[in-house]
């Protein structure tokens, strides 16, 4: 790889991890979500139904808790359990699945993802 090449791939590796708003680690991809709680927006909620899945969906998952969904503004907030660790791209793919699920447009695509205090 040249000078140029790895300069752009370090200045995209920045703005993902910005774009992302975790916290990095030592040793820690971007992709990775330690412990802590975080919220996110969803991208489209689309009925009633919607928040419950997405709240059982996250719940199902081993290392994730206190899940809270709030349909109005298309918000949720959840916590990753202490000692866990959980991949965003493992987040995204269930919430997929559910949204696959759900049909009529439903897109539970996370952004805007940022521990919270």
């Amino acid at each position: 790889m040249n000078r140029k090449s790895v300069f752009w791939a370090a200045v995209a590796a920045l703005v993902l991890a910005a774009m992302i708003g975790a916290p990095l680690a030592s040793g820690q991809s971007q992709d990775v979500l330690s412990s802590g709680t975080y919220a996110a927006k969803v991208k489209a909620i689309v009925c009633g139904g919607c928040g419950p899945l997405i709240q059982k969906t996250l719940q199902g998952m081993k290392e994730i808790e206190a899940v809270k969904v709030d349909q109005d503004k298309k918000t949720i907030q959840f916590a990753v359990k202490k000692d866990a660790t959980v991949k965003v791209s493992d987040l995204q793919k269930a919430l997929k699945a559910a949204a696959d699920k759900m049909g009529m447009g439903a897109d539970y695509t996370l952004s805007d993802l940022h521990p919270t205090k």
